[in-house]
């Protein structure tokens, strides 16, 4: 497809064309073009209505193709079965972008799609952009442009604030403006997508994240319709260092192919996001609340060296209460020095120094303490970050000001730091001591959680993204291809994988030759392309003997042909019982929009039963795979608990990577792969993979 026009007339319109304008401003086409008055638009603006020949005091005409000139911008207020003729008439015109209101397209059915695809056959002849149909419109006040009838600066107009905001969800946008405002935020550009006939979710993330008005791209997203798009957004986020603040809803129903894959079902359809979003260092937000919150933090600027943080109070009990929270974040609270601790001591000698630091109730006598024994935690350089919870003496009479106004220097003099700050006040004094330098979000469970947020962007930020073009002599898998366990060892044997040595075996009498010279405990399982789980059907026996292994043999053969009647059995593997060690899972699932995905977690049925699984886009770096393998909850199994051996983790990750590029570098074949066990042995002494499945697409 040739390169389309970008969004400038859309969200930087020099004229705008208002088809259905209004004189009522309760109608649609009236409150659109009213807000654009009083927004401040300084370019012309060209009012279509067939019945008058002045809407609001400005000159209408009758049809599009009347107008005096050229409009950069047309928006559509009309009933569905007018929007295609109005469009004709823009293409006529020359009109660069147009913004459709109406509903009753794609949304509606088949008939309804239909005629979308009208509309935008004739906008892409004509190189027109095209906002909708099905949505609310944008608003970018850094330009003075309001093209929207929502009503959401009805009561108080809007400002120029410096956050994005791409919403799926019309009604939700709105929602989160009039929600932002509350705890004074606000968006100077916000983007409803609706049916995302031609503009979508990625594109304009991608203007935010380019925007030099934009310092946080916020979006509300409930799928993904262009991966091309939606990975440029991030990848452009990402080289500016901007931070992205994503809600996503929604969950897929697993298909009968996922659901038969213990990988598709433990990654999850909405576990693919989560790989994305970690790959390029989105925040991903459960809810609205989180979402301002994490915003709020972004848009101060400063962001954190690592996970250190310092918990500084007036309260005992609520330092206590932080701690646990970040414990849950996974922030660090380490103790303070001998000799920090000292010198705090020196502060307040009725205190508790360590971290979580308690300054008491002292505070109220002497409020410039607080910010004395800040400074002395923030200089140290024992901490990344600081959380403060001063509650409900900030605000009280002849505390609240030498309180501000010291805390304001101590801010000012630590402005490299983040540091995050609860009082209970009246919302004037909450605003100024937000204007002072801190975060301030009154719940201390949100305001660290805030503070974690923010430790992540600059380690995503400062890590490379993977060259995706970099998989040059891998394999590459025929569409179609049937893989038996033993053919897919050999597939992984050529990627660096290796499997304990095998035996294939067809009967009873290569059985016992087999068993003779293996001589110890074997394993025995079941070959066939078409059985996926073999223990489901009797394809499986462990610690085999090998005076039993004939006998073994046999009854296997007659368990899985009667359990499934139309297998396909070429033989069955015969191999060592091999001890020691610590199983894993390792596995990918080709996800058919964005791509595949790579999966890590400990064998066994725990994870099934926990999901304490780790994700990643593919193909991920070896240092990706080590931070898959520490972030699950029970990597202390791999590093040493209770006296255990470590666990070769250089192997392991060596061995998720080579997966992950080779489910990349055959991104259009692979719909699973997965190796489980895996059997990750102490360190220096290497992986095994003691089974293994790949499945492919058909041949189309």
């Amino acid at each position: 497809m040739p390169e389309r026009r970008g969004l400038d007339a859309l969200l930087r319109p020099a004229s705008v064309a208002m088809v259905g304008a209004s004189a009522d401003v309760t109608r649609i086409g009236g409150r659109a073009l009213r807000h654009l008055k009083e927004v401040g638009f300084d370019g012309d603006i060209y009012p279509v209505n067939p019945g008058r020949s002045e809407v609001q005091g400005l000159k209408a005409w009758s049809t599009i193709d009347d107008l005096p000139a050229r409009a950069d911008c047309a928006v559509l207020a009309l009933p569905a079965p007018a929007v295609l003729p109005a469009i004709e008439a823009c293409a006529r015109k020359g009109v660069g972008a147009a913004v459709i209101f109406s509903a009753g397209f794609a949304e509606m059915g088949d008939e309804g799609a239909r005629l979308q695809d009208q509309v935008l056959d004739v906008a892409r002849r004509a190189d027109m952009r095209l906002l909708g149909p099905n949505c609310l419109g944008l608003y970018n006040l850094h330009a003075n442009v309001f093209l929207s009838f929502s009503g959401i600066f009805d009561d108080v107009r809007g400002t120029t604030g410096r956050l994005g905001l791409v919403s799926q969800s019309g009604g939700y946008a709105g929602e989160v403006v009039k929600s932002a405002r509350e705890v004074n935020l606000d968006f100077g550009i916000w983007i409803t997508t609706g049916n995302e006939v031609d503009v979508g979710l990625g594109e304009a993330m991608q203007f935010l994240a380019e925007s030099d008005d934009v310092d946080v791209v916020i979006g509300y997203i409930e799928g993904v319709r262009d991966k091309v798009s939606f990975f440029a957004a991030l990848e452009a986020a990402h080289s500016r260092r901007k931070p992205v603040v994503l809600l996503k809803v929604g969950r897929t129903e697993q298909g009968a192919r996922a659901a038969a894959s213990h990988t598709a079902s433990l990654a999850g359809s909405d576990g693919v996001y989560d790989a994305v979003f970690e790959r390029f260092g989105a925040y991903r937000a459960r809810s609205t609340e989180e979402m301002l919150d994490v915003a709020y933090a972004a848009s101060r600027g400063r962001f954190p060296r690592g996970r250190r943080i310092a918990i500084v109070t007036n309260s005992g009990g609520i330092g206590v209460q932080a701690a646990d929270f970040a414990e849950d974040e996974r922030l660090a609270v380490p103790t303070a020095s001998a000799g920090l601790q000292d010198r705090l001591m020196e502060l307040s000698p009725n205190g508790a120094a360590a971290n979580p630091i308690d300054l008491t109730g002292q505070v109220a006598n002497d409020p410039p303490m607080f910010a004395k024994a800040l400074d002395a935690v923030v200089q140290s350089g024992e901490f990344d970050m600081a959380y403060c919870n001063i509650g409900l003496i900030a605000g009280l009479p002849f505390i609240r000001d030498p309180l501000l106004n010291s805390l304001r220097e101590s801010a000012g003099r630590n402005a490299a730091t983040p540091m995050a700050l609860s009082v209970t006040a009246p919302q004037e004094t909450v605003r100024a001591y937000g204007d002072a330098g801190f975060i301030c979000i009154r719940e201390p469970a949100r305001a660290i959680r805030a503070m974690a947020a923010l430790a992540q962007f600059p380690v995503a930020w400062d890590r490379s993204l993977p060259d995706v073009t970099a998989l040059y002599g891998l394999p590459r898998i025929e569409a179609g291809r049937e893989f038996s366990e033993k053919t897919a060892k050999a597939l992984l044997s050529e990627i660096g994988i290796p499997c304990p040595p095998e035996f294939l075996v067809t009967d009873a009498a290569s059985a016992r030759e087999a068993g003779q010279s293996i001589g110890a405990p074997m394993a025995v399982k079941v070959v066939s392309p078409d059985i996926l789980h073999k223990s489901d059907v009797g394809g499986v026996a462990l610690n085999v003997t090998p005076q039993e292994i004939d006998t073994c043999v046999e009854k296997m053969l007659a368990d899985v042909s009667a359990a499934v009647p139309d297998a396909r059995i070429t033989g069955f593997l015969v191999s060592p019982m091999i001890s020691g060690g610590t199983e894993c899972i390792v596995g990918v699932h080709g996800d058919p929009l964005l791509g595949p995905v790579v999966m890590f977690g400990l064998g066994g049925v725990t994870v099934e039963l926990l999901k304490d699984v780790a994700t990643r886009l593919a193909p991920a770096t070896p240092e990706e795979a080590v931070e898959m393998i520490r972030s699950i909850r029970s990597f202390p199994l791999l590093d040493g608990f209770r006296g255990r051996a470590k666990a070769d983790i250089s192997a392991l990750a060596q061995a998720i990577s080579s997966v992950s590029r080779l489910a990349a570098a055959n991104a259009d074949v692979i719909v699973t792969l997965e190796i489980n066990p895996l059997r990750v042995m102490d360190e220096g002494k290497g992986i095994l993979a003691l089974d293994a499945v790949i499945e492919t697409r058909e041949i189309k």
